[in-house]
């Protein structure tokens, strides 16, 4: 289970080794404004998977990301705070600003697919995801 800063260094790795597969572009469909981020993600856990890559995070209103890991009973990988999102920009500018501290900043476009499924567009990077309600495990 990997954060979005995670993901994005293995994508990163990926392209510059080559791993035989293309990085998929971000959708054309439109791009989430202020208010569908702002209604879509706080109080939700967002899933995502990448190949072997998998990470789940839950978007607590205020601001806090919770990395769910392995659940907050687990003695070895607890759940835990490792950053913070927010939304930036409003209209077809806003962006999802996740912040990690040391480990960096991220800012991504945002498309909804439908069904519930939903495009992290930075540059060349898309990373789907899903959203589950609440805070838990994506049962990966």
């Amino acid at each position: 289970m990997k954060a979005f800063k995670c993901a994005a260094a293995a994508f990163a790795v990926l392209g510059v080794v080559g791993s035989g597969q293309a990085l998929a572009a971000c959708p054309a469909n439109s791009t989430m404004n202020h208010t569908e981020l702002n209604s879509t993600f706080p109080g939700n856990t967002v899933c995502a998977v990448r190949g072997s890559n998998r990470w789940q995070e839950f978007h607590q209103a205020g601001g806090a990301l919770v990395d769910w890991k392995k659940g907050p009973a687990d003695p070895v990988d607890p759940t835990k705070q490792v950053g913070s999102w927010s939304v930036n920009g409003t209209g077809a500018n806003a962006r999802m600003v996740y912040n990690y501290g040391s480990g960096g900043t991220y800012t991504y476009r945002v498309v909804s697919n439908g069904g519930g499924l939903y495009s992290f567009c930075n540059g060349d990077e898309v990373h789907d995801a899903t959203v589950r309600p609440g805070q838990q495990s994506c049962g990966f």
